[in-house]
């Protein structure tokens, strides 16, 4: 099955680029409502706006490198239902 492998790979980033997008939409609104009323004080007034595409893009990299820490990380505990 060549090809097979890079079809899945494709079709995997393309959920997680979804999942991104649509995940960012409340980290953007809650950001910019919360940010400027109650920590305006102490917080730079470059991080008041942030961009949607900048909450897309962490969100993306938290993702990617969650994923391969959890490849590196070695199991403690494994669970075998073998019945």
């Amino acid at each position: 099955m060549f090809g097979l492998e890079y079809i899945l790979a494709f079709v995997k980033v393309a959920f997680q680029v979804a999942f991104a997008i649509v995940s960012a939409i409340p980290f953007y609104i809650s950001w910019n409502a919360v940010i400027p009323v109650y920590f305006g004080t102490w917080v730079p007034t470059i991080l008041w706006s942030i961009s949607y595409w900048h909450f897309v893009g962490i969100i993306l990299v938290f993702t990617f490198l969650g994923e391969q820490i959890s490849k590196i990380i070695p199991k403690f505990i494994s669970i075998n239902d073998n019945k």
